[in-house]
């Protein structure tokens, strides 16, 4: 069920399957009956039973749901009655997704949008996760062409090359490190254009109270919105519309100083802790010695943090965390899949001591699926999300410490290999050991330890 209520939040495309009793059984045979449609359905956008009779049609209407915008879940059941009967092919209904509802003409909506710009001295645009990875290099001309501010929703870091010069990029909003330099950025903006932006990525209310242009693709985002300030049109259309109009004014970096603040604490100069390492200096390292096409997986706790803002993610579909319920467990798991999906890219997944327990035992199954990931482990022997929280909130520290774990030792008895980094040179060395290892279809695991106050300054 986590899942599939991870997948509604962060508007991922899945189709879950599960067993369920066969409709033939008693009613008096009540062990694990449970009716479990009635169970998912406030969090899927289609259930249904698979049967003999006419299942292509059922699986097709579930993939249909899952791709349709907004994207998400659907759930199926099979009885292992019907599981073993025949099919029996009836119809050969096509799979289709649903249009936009009520959409605007592409060009109405790009002169609407320019002109709304054209009124405005600190325009910001925000990218979320409505927007289609196929769209990146249309909106990537858009943006340099026009010189628009432009930040990022963490689901969608990589649609735009955060180290490309020609983007004026501001940093990752939603609720990642340094948010409260975020912030600022959207309170100060004077019209924020939130280009496939869906609240539900964010865990605060500034987009309430905003000045806020939504272009959106889908009803469902609008439906929650102020009609009047949405714009509902294929952003494909709408993009090469934008193409054919010249920028309505001049914008001179309006959060250049935000952006430079920003900047300065990725290199460790501003918002250091006052002693031992700075966890920005951790992705710094990693992002030297590893390729740009990397795809990085997080795990849930204050690295996700760290990396969901720090990462300088430069193409679409290589930044992957769980946003809608922030389940730890999430990183190794995604990691595994991602190499499966692009066994050529490298893998890093990025988790804490306190997740990595958790799942450790997922390193057999990337050894034997064919899985080389590389795996960080930042041992700070803490949950130190949950100790900001209580400190943040004038509570005592408790029930957030454990002892160390040797992540190296687990790696060895699970068939992989790994060292321990305790310095920046260490880590470095240590990525390249790990290059050389993944190359060679072997998972390895870096852990470098932290002191969990380190995070402070940024958390």
């Amino acid at each position: 069920m986590l899942a599939l209520a991870n997948a509604w939040l962060d508007r991922e495309p899945l189709v879950a399957i599960t067993a369920d009793l066969p409709a033939s059984w008693p009613p008096s045979h009540t062990h694990q009956r449970l009716p479990l449609h009635e169970v998912y359905r406030p969090i899927v956008k289609h259930g249904e039973a698979v049967t003999p009779l006419d299942p292509h049609r059922v699986v097709r209407r579930a993939l249909a749901a899952a791709t349709a915008e907004p994207q998400g879940p659907a759930y199926l059941t099979l009885s292992a009655e019907d599981a073993v009967q025949p099919a029996r092919l009836v119809s050969d209904e096509a799979w289709s997704v649903q249009a936009i509802s009520s959409p605007v003409e592409a060009r109405v909506a790009a002169e609407e949008l320019a002109r709304r710009l054209g009124e405005a001295e600190r325009p910001l645009v925000v990218l979320g996760l409505g927007v289609r990875p196929d769209h990146a290099p249309a909106l990537r001309r858009w943006l340099a062409a026009w010189r628009l501010p432009v930040a990022v929703t963490p689901k969608v870091k990589g649609l735009v090359d955060e180290q490309d010069p020609t983007i004026d990029f501001v940093g990752v909003v939603g609720g990642m490190a340094i948010d409260d330099l975020m912030v600022e950025a959207v309170q100060r903006a004077d019209l924020i254009v939130g280009f496939g932006f869906d609240p539900v990525e964010v865990d605060k209310t500034w987009h309430a109270h905003r000045p806020i242009l939504w272009v959106l693709e889908s009803a469902q985002a609008a439906g929650v919105l102020p009609r009047r300030e949405v714009l509902l049109v294929e952003h494909g259309a709408l993009l090469a519309a934008l193409d054919e109009l010249t920028p309505p004014r001049n914008w001179e970096r309006p959060f250049r100083d935000i952006q430079e603040e920003r900047a300065a604490i990725a290199a460790g100069r501003s918002r250091a802790p006052a002693q031992g390492l700075a966890p920005v200096r951790i992705v710094a390292a990693l992002a030297r010695v590893l390729p740009p096409e990397t795809i990085v997986t997080t795990d849930v706790g204050s690295h996700k943090y760290l990396f969901g803002q720090f990462w300088p993610s430069r193409h679409p579909e290589t930044f992957w965390m769980s946003n809608g319920l922030s389940g730890m467990g999430y990183g190794l798991a995604a990691a595994i899949g991602a190499k499966l999906a692009r066994p050529d890219a490298p893998v890093l997944a990025v988790l804490g001591d306190g997740g990595f327990s958790m799942v450790c035992q997922e390193l057999e199954t990337a050894r034997r699926v064919g899985a080389p990931v590389i795996v960080l482990v930042i041992a700070d022997r803490s949950y130190s999300l949950i100790q900001i929280g209580q400190e943040n909130r004038g509570l005592p520290r408790y029930g957030v410490d454990f002892e160390p774990i040797d992540s190296v030792l687990v790696a060895r008895a699970c068939g992989c290999a790994g060292t321990v980094a305790r310095t920046i040179d260490e880590l470095a060395a240590a990525a390249e050991q790990a290059r050389e290892a993944t190359q060679r279809g072997v998972p390895f695991v870096i852990e470098i330890p932290l002191d969990p106050a380190a995070y402070r300054p940024i958390v």
